[in-house]
């Protein structure tokens, strides 16, 4: 009386081993199938991500070598010591030229400042330039594109996350925002 293997073998029913090979060959071929689609979409996704990669790079204003324009070649705004002189809110850029965020970010800084150019200044400053040396140790920056609206009128500083450097409607949206706060201020004076 025991469990003897060779004799269950010998008397089960050759339909019902046919059943279950049947069963185990589509259980494997489903694993193989699925493990081929996950590595084929995978890669898939990553070719978009790189050819998105690539049209972003493409897109970028480039100099007379072919590399990518550097922030301190874009002709925005005016000298942050001008701008803190006067009463408009700046929205002022700390950037490195050899940032490539900063690099990317630039033809969106340019698109919002022509949009923002009555109602604010602009103004960028180059976080490795000496003379704003004390400026930045004061600001606290801790990476690059950083971007504050500093209201000389109010003596105020908003930094603004760099979630909305994305898009200029996202931008649009805190300028606006800001914007509005500003009036509301100004009105109850």
């Amino acid at each position: 009386m025991g469990f003897n293997l060779k004799e269950k073998w010998q008397n089960a029913n050759k339909k019902n081993v046919a059943i279950i090979s049947a069963i185990l060959i589509a259980i494997i071929l489903l694993i193989s199938g699925g493990v081929w689609a996950y590595h084929y979409f995978t890669l898939k996704a990553f070719q978009e991500e790189q050819a998105e990669r690539m049209e972003s790079y493409n897109a970028m204003p480039m100099d007379l070598n072919g590399e990518p324009k550097k922030p301190s070649e874009y002709n925005i705004g005016i000298e942050y010591d001008k701008a803190i002189k006067q009463k408009k809110p700046i929205l002022t850029l700390f950037y490195a030229d050899w940032c490539h965020y900063c690099i990317k970010f630039m033809p969106l800084y340019q698109q919002i400042s022509e949009k923002y150019g009555e109602d604010m200044n602009f103004a960028k400053v180059n976080v490795e330039d000496k003379k704003y040396e004390k400026l930045v140790r004061e600001i606290g920056l801790t990476g690059y594109p950083t971007v504050f609206i500093i209201d000389p009128k109010y003596d105020n500083r908003v930094l603004l996350s760099n979630a909305h450097f994305g898009s200029a409607e996202d931008l649009s949206k805190e300028l606006d925002r800001f914007l509005r706060i500003r009036k509301l201020l100004d009105s109850k004076k």
